[in-house]
């Protein structure tokens, strides 16, 4: 319970910050998003999802009277992993793309943190990048960097 508490309090900071940053780019209007519409939105649904876990952790029962389990553990490397691919994906957006970016990103993510097998995260991680290009660079034509895959910018 403890660990809920804590961890929801700094995503919920966390994403404080992050719609503030977003809200500073500009949000723009309904019809024509400025460059922070999204980050701002994604920034705003991570607080409400922190904040309810963090009311969540708070109504149940005190930790004194739940018997610790040793299963329940920090597991460090697999944070560690998530922090290091968002940090790479920052960098490497502009210069291979959306679309390969957000593939390789999903396909550590499923593979090595979520440890299934190599085809399951392949099949995931194209699908995920390819409706992440159709509803973003297709339907709603933003503007995201295509790099090496630039038949990809239809």
């Amino acid at each position: 319970m403890k660990k809920d508490i804590l961890s929801s309090l700094f995503w919920l900071l966390f994403s404080i910050y992050f719609t503030t940053k977003s809200y500073n780019l500009g949000l723009g209007e309904w019809s024509r998003p400025g460059p922070g519409y999204f980050p701002f939105g994604a920034g705003l649904l991570f607080g409400i999802l922190s904040l309810s876990v963090f009311v969540k952790a708070l109504r149940k029962v005190p930790s004194s009277e739940i018997p610790i389990q040793s299963s329940e553990r920090i597991h460090w490397q697999n944070m560690v992993l998530i922090l290091f691919g968002m940090f790479a994906y920052t960098l490497l957006l502009k210069r291979i793309g959306f679309v390969l970016c957000t593939f390789l990103l999903v396909l550590l993510f499923i593979r090595v943190i979520a440890k299934e097998r190599w085809f399951k995260s392949i099949i995931t991680a194209l699908v995920v990048a390819l409706a992440f290009h159709l509803c973003f660079n297709i339907l709603l034509n933003a503007q995201l960097p295509s790099g090496i895959l630039r038949f990809l910018r239809i």
